[in-house]
């Protein structure tokens, strides 16, 4: 050895090699504080989600848990009804009629929910499990999530350590979410964000592992069975989120940037052939899809309950003018952004009007197009520097992009449930600018996380009892948005149902319900003057407070918009018997009687009660053989009804058919023993 030469010290047996020049250095794990441990962030996050939506298992079922749910038939078969699950529209288990698919523009194929759904019911029929489930999901969600996000993070030094915990913890609480967990039905939003983070996890870990162990060893990419077998899982993933709801797909732009900005350096563009099995999925998903339903945006839904970008010109909906139209989606793009930042005021519903038509000549449709096209400007030019702000815009610009009315009509204004998977890019970009705020202002911008969590749960927990049942969620909605034809229509027909559902000592009380039911849907009638329901729901109003003429004049405009509207028909033949019964009881109006009832005849010459009243109002005009015919009709309606086969006994007996009219006589007694005991008054 050289006499100028330092000798060179063995390293002290620590455990731990010194690190070289590009190696990682390693965490040890055990060394950290308790909250820093992946496994007690994970465990918590959990929790949270967990316990902001506990106070939702004990609801029903609420809004459109009926098509899905309670009134589909096919989801109610259990596991035996999944081969029809997947090879029909989502609607054709409710409306059992393939056609109700071009109800929304391109139809709805979204069979993986139902079947779980299906799977449930067979368990247990009632809400509670259905429940349980959705809030376990979200759990899981927010914990994928947090991993997701923590991989991508784990190399960036500028990043604070609590980083991937603070995104995930925003994302969690946050109040727009309620829709999508506190409804049953809001499953396909969960299941499908899961999906497709859970499938582009799993692939960027794929790619990463491959070029991480390639570095290593000084090689190429390593392309073993390992890193393959991982993406195809990932591709698996994006493929089951895509059958939960089509807005899954967005994430094919989401993925190639996921493996183009996070990783380690070189090789960038060879990453891709991992987004291949993605592409793969979607390209399964889609043909499968075309397959069941067909490929079609659809034509021009001229209904406004199915298409809000419609006006009313000389009786008839005709579209927007396409200034409008833009006009009143940018301001819509706007009002998205408000509610992610400010989500107070939250409803359900964004039907027509509650946003009315906008025209450029206001400020919120430029502030919408301003806001949105800024920030795709500022992520293309400044991907490198702020990549997870870059990965937030994406994320939300891609995921709102199939929901925003842009391209296409998606059958209502807007939606909070529309933002449940762009928040993902929203919680990622405010939580990055926020560490971007602690490097350059002070760790104090820090404290912004904390008080949002508290604040957002607070709103959280305090929404989610509005969807305990649709008669709390209706009547709650309608009075924070009084401009929707849809919600005033819900609400009016919920307070009918809640009146019918009174005991007979109730209603007279509760006529309040009543009244406010007919004030909801008049206005909903003004906003959407050819709504059809709300005319239906107003005629049923009418007709329990006994405004028989109002009723019938409801029945009939359904009728009018609708000639086919069979419950309309049906309703209306019931508000005429009982407009002609009272005519010819309660005021003496033999030919008012007449009048109401013989046009309930033509409407429907099977109907008991209209024939057995036909019969009592010819015996009191003293055409005995009318009335006779009359009853003798209404036994055979009801052959198996007592008092149809005795008031028939009582026709042939003033007839002078004495013999006859025994022979109905002991039939009605041996259908109901006692019954000439009771008609005597004994």
């Amino acid at each position: 050895m050289a006499k100028n030469q330092k000798k060179q010290r063995a390293p002290k047996a620590t455990g731990q090699s010194k690190p070289v020049a590009g190696q990682e250095v390693p965490v040890l794990v055990n060394n950290l504080p308790w909250f820093r441990k992946v496994k007690t962030q994970a465990l918590l996050l959990f929790i949270l989600a967990f316990a902001i939506y506990a106070n939702t298992l004990s609801h029903d079922f609420t809004l459109d848990d009926a098509i899905v749910i309670t009134d589909n038939s096919i989801v109610q078969q259990g596991v035996s009804g999944w081969s029809e699950l997947f090879s029909h529209d989502t609607f054709y288990g409710f409306f059992n009629d393939d056609s109700k698919a071009n109800l929304v523009a391109g139809g709805r194929y979204r069979p993986l929910t139902l079947a779980m759904f299906a799977v449930e019911q067979q368990i247990s029929s009632g809400p509670f499990f259905s429940h349980l489930l959705n809030v376990l999901w979200y759990g899981l969600l927010v914990v994928i999530i947090f991993l997701f996000v923590r991989d991508l993070a784990a190399k960036d030094e500028r990043l604070p350590w609590w980083f991937a915990l603070a995104a995930s913890a925003l994302f969690a609480v946050h109040p727009l979410h309620t829709e999508a967990v506190a409804n049953i039905k809001g499953r396909d939003e969960i299941i499908a964000l899961l999906g497709v983070v859970g499938g582009t996890w799993l692939i960027f870990s794929a790619a990463k592992r491959a070029y991480f162990i390639a570095s290593e060893s000084n090689s190429g990419p390593r392309n073993s069975f390992s890193e393959i077998g991982v993406a195809a899982a990932g591709g698996i993933m994006v493929l089951l989120g895509c059958l939960a709801k089509e807005n899954a797909l967005t994430f094919l732009a989401v993925i190639p940037a996921v493996l183009l900005l996070f990783g380690r350096k070189g090789g960038n563009m060879e990453r891709l052939k991992y987004f291949l099995p993605a592409l793969g999925a979607v390209a399964i998903f889609l043909i499968i899809r075309t397959s069941v339903i067909g490929f079609s945006l659809g034509g021009p839904v001229l209904e406004l309950m199915n298409n809000p970008f419609l006006e009313l010109r000389n009786g008839s909906w005709v579209p927007l003018s396409t200034e409008d139209r833009l006009a009143t989606v940018m301001h819509t793009l706007w009002e998205y952004i408000r509610l992610l930042f400010v989500p107070t005021g939250l409803v359900h519903d964004y039907y027509p009007m509650s946003v009315p038509v906008k025209s450029w000549g206001e400020f919120t449709p430029w502030l919408g197009l301003l806001l949105h096209a800024g920030m795709g400007i500022f992520a293309v030019l400044k991907f490198r520097s702020y990549r997870f702000i870059a990965l937030g815009i994406l994320i939300y610009l891609a995921s709102l992009s199939i929901v925003s009315n842009v391209f296409f009509s998606v059958g209502t204004n807007m939606s909070e449930r529309f933002l449940f998977m762009p928040s993902l890019g929203w919680a990622i970009a405010v939580t990055a600018l926020i560490a971007h705020g602690v490097r350059k202002f002070g760790a104090s911008v820090a404290y912004v996380i904390p008080v949002l969590v508290l604040v957002f749960s607070g709103l959280t927990i305090a929404r989610n009892p509005v969807w305990k049942d649709n008669y709390t969620l209706f009547t709650t909605d309608v009075e924070k948005q009084p401009n929707s034809a849809k919600l005033l229509n819900a609400a009016g027909g919920s307070k009918v149902d809640r009146y019918q559902q009174l005991s007979a000592t109730e209603k007279p009380d509760q006529t309040n319900l009543l009244t406010e039911a007919v004030d909801h849907l008049t206005r909903a009638i003004e906003i959407h003057p050819t709504y059809k329901n709300a005319y239906l729901l107003r005629g049923n109003a009418n007709l329990l407070q006994d405004s028989y003429d109002a009723a019938i004049s409801d029945y009939d405009e359904a009728l009018t918009l609708d000639g086919g509207y069979q419950s309309a028909t049906d309703n209306l033949v019931i508000a005429l018997a009982a407009a002609g019964k009272d005519a010819g009881e309660a005021k003496g109006d033999l030919f008012g009687a007449f009048r109401y009832l013989r046009r309930a005849e033509q409407l429907d010459p099977n109907n008991y009660e209209t024939l057995r009243l036909m019969g009592v109002a010819s015996g009191v005009s003293g055409q005995t053989a009318v009335a006779l015919n009359y009853f003798k009709l209404a036994s055979e309606v009801k052959p198996d009804d007592p008092d149809a086969r005795w008031n028939y006994g009582i026709a042939l007996y003033n007839a002078g058919q004495t013999d006859a009219a025994e022979v109905e006589f002991v039939a009605a007694e041996r259908l109901k023993p006692g019954i000439r005991r009771e008609r005597a008054g004994n």
